[in-house]
């Protein structure tokens, strides 16, 4: 029996502004929102591969994530996920406080970076601090994995104390 996979991205801003008036106020109250879905496959718009965790990175250290061999559990056993493109990347510092913060990215040309996202840039990377969320997507088309090439996301804790993150990524096998 085959596997199937069915995911969304979602992701949403609401807000109230309230200005208070002599006599009343004025309130505007509204949502930005995307919701997308992305059916099993492997084509446009489409996904098969997930993988999520839940992860510590000790004081000082890395997280390399090789996108071409993640090993987790699944049912009981034993799974590697291998990403030939993302087709969205979660990322939640689950700290509550500072001075938490988590570098994304920039494990450098030698360190075969996944530098897609970040405009081909192996050394580019995106601060996410305590208590914070990064979503990044291409949904369409996604974001090309090549083994021992562009491969390594990097989650790089530059602080003093180790932080907990969770991660999910979403993509296609081929």
């Amino acid at each position: 029996m085959a596997d199937t996979l069915s995911s969304e991205l979602s992701v949403s801003l609401a807000w109230v502004l309230e200005e208070a008036r002599p006599f009343s106020s004025v309130i505007d109250a509204s949502r930005l929102e995307y919701v997308r879905g992305l059916p099993d496959g492997t084509g446009s718009g489409q996904a098969d591969v997930l993988w999520y965790d839940e992860r510590t990175v000790a004081a000082g250290a890395n997280d390399d994530l090789d996108l071409t061999a993640l090993s987790g559990t699944l049912y009981g056993n034993t799974v590697v996920m291998a990403f030939a493109r993302i087709k969205a990347l979660l990322l939640i510092n689950t700290e509550t406080g500072a001075p938490a913060t988590l570098t994304i990215g920039g494990a450098g040309a030698a360190g075969n970076a996944f530098s897609a996202p970040f405009g081909g840039d192996p050394d580019a990377k995106i601060e996410l601090p305590y208590d914070s969320a990064l979503m990044l997507s291409n949904k369409i088309d996604g974001w090309t994995v090549a083994d021992a090439s562009s491969d390594v996301l990097r989650v790089a804790n530059p602080g003093m104390t180790a932080v907990t993150y969770r991660v999910a990524i979403v993509g296609t096998s081929a």
